[in-house]
């Protein structure tokens, strides 16, 4: 059996590696496979729950594996969702259930959103009512090449008052950009922004024509964004009803809201181009946040079978950044191991006292920097010394040597920085 310390660097130091061996493996390609090709047709709890696959994929994907037989449970815990400070997941003391609510909250639209805010009166002054937009993630710089199959597909959708929302797809390929673009090869941001106004305006005054426009802002990147609108009706004049009625929206407003969602590609051959809001649909992006979950669970999982010390290092790297104080870790089992090992507290099954889960707490805090736990580097320096000092307090029959510097007996000898610098040196880091 490898030591602890050399099985999480070989599985760590290319991590994207190690995941897609996982992923490869038969058992692991065929679940994961099986939830791509069926979670687009889930729509709610009960279709999630009704597919027992799908729910058994799910749930392992958040370390929930061994609460799958716990059906009402779960099911209050999705029904209910995170946006409540008193949902059941949120009252929880496993942010596992809150994540899980989370991914599979069927309420929930993906997509950029932006909304409007009204003008307020303060102390200061007056704050303008603004619009709702919504803007692309990357500057739109040199040209995109819209020849051939390449094509960028999304929607929009606008609520102009609080009871009435318009919608419209956006489709940008060599057919829609003929009479914009000069070279379908060569798109500029001008002829894009021109465009995609034209098929705005396309989709009618019953949809988003006169309501959105796009633009570009001085970084050159893609702004949609609410505009104000006025149709008098039939007589062209103010006043009058049936077909004569106005129809009038604010362009500004808390009412004025907008969401932007890319959508499935005009055809399976057509490539997707990327003009500021990436490429995934919403329903790529929450598979892909799944599967993700699940290779990572099930590299972690399956490293714990070898040796639970290359788990619980695995599993501290990757909720480190989540950590912002001492009690995050001691409301986690796994992450107190990992501590008490790092700063050599005796292990406990919990406080038996406020006071005393308060003064635990005080001592991690004194001996770690939580605030380190944003840096990568110093996390992977933690789990490598973590994998170290595991390595020296229960691996010395795989390692035997750990046992002539007497390590982790609180005795004379080599300690853990040292044992982890030598071990890093056998392995080229």
């Amino acid at each position: 059996m490898t030591g602890t310390l050399t099985s999480y660097t070989l599985l760590a130091r290319d991590l994207p590696t190690s995941l897609k061996r996982k992923a490869a493996e038969a058992a692991v390609s065929r679940e994961t496979a099986y939830f791509k090709a069926h979670i687009g047709t889930v729509k709610s709890v009960d279709d999630l729950m009704a597919d027992q696959r799908l729910y058994g994929y799910a749930m392992k994907a958040y370390g929930l594996e061994d609460m799958t037989y716990a059906r009402a449970f779960m099911r209050k815990v999705l029904s209910e969702g995170t946006d409540s400070a008193t949902s059941f997941a949120n009252r929880l003391a496993d942010d596992r259930y809150v994540a899980f609510a989370k991914a599979f909250d069927f309420t929930k639209v993906y997509g950029s959103s932006g909304a409007g805010q009204d003008a307020a009166t303060a102390e200061t002054g007056t704050t303008d009512a603004t619009t709702a937009t919504v803007t692309g993630a990357s500057a739109l710089g040199g040209s995109l090449d819209f020849s051939g199959a390449n094509e960028a597909s999304f929607s929009i959708a606008t609520q102009v008052d609080a009871t009435t929302t318009k919608t419209g797809t956006i489709v940008l390929n060599r057919q829609t950009l003929t009479g914009y673009a000069r070279d379908f090869t060569r798109v500029t941001a001008a002829e894009l922004v021109a465009a995609i106004n034209g098929r705005i305006e396309a989709t009618g005054k019953d949809n988003l024509a006169g309501k959105v426009a796009a633009r570009l802002d001085d970084r050159n990147r893609l702004v949609l964004e609410t505009t104000a609108y006025t149709d008098l009706g039939v007589d062209g004049a103010p006043g009058g009803t049936g077909a004569a009625a106005d129809t009038i929206y604010a362009g500004v407003g808390a009412r004025r809201t907008l969401l932007v969602q890319n959508v499935a590609l005009s055809d399976a051959a057509r490539t997707a181009v990327d003009i500021g809001f990436g490429t995934e649909t919403g329903q790529d992006a929450r598979s892909r946040a799944v599967t993700d979950a699940y290779l990572r669970q099930s590299l972690e999982e399956d490293a714990g079978a070898e040796d639970t010390g290359v788990r619980l290092a695995l599993y501290f790297a990757r909720k480190a950044p989540e950590i912002t104080s001492a009690y995050a870790i001691l409301g986690d089992q796994a992450l107190t191991q990992v501590f008490n090992t790092l700063i050599g507290l005796p292990a406990t099954s919990g406080a038996a006292s406020s006071d005393a889960l308060e003064r635990r707490a005080e001592t991690i805090a004194a001996k770690i920097d939580i605030a380190s736990l944003q840096d990568p580097a110093a996390v992977e320096k933690l789990a490598r010394r973590f994998a170290a000092i595991w390595d020296a307090q229960n691996n010395t029959a795989t390692a035997p040597i750990l046992a002539l510097f007497g390590a982790g007996d609180g005795g004379s000898g080599i300690g853990a920085d040292m044992l982890l610098g030598l071990q890093a040196s056998r392995l080229g880091f």
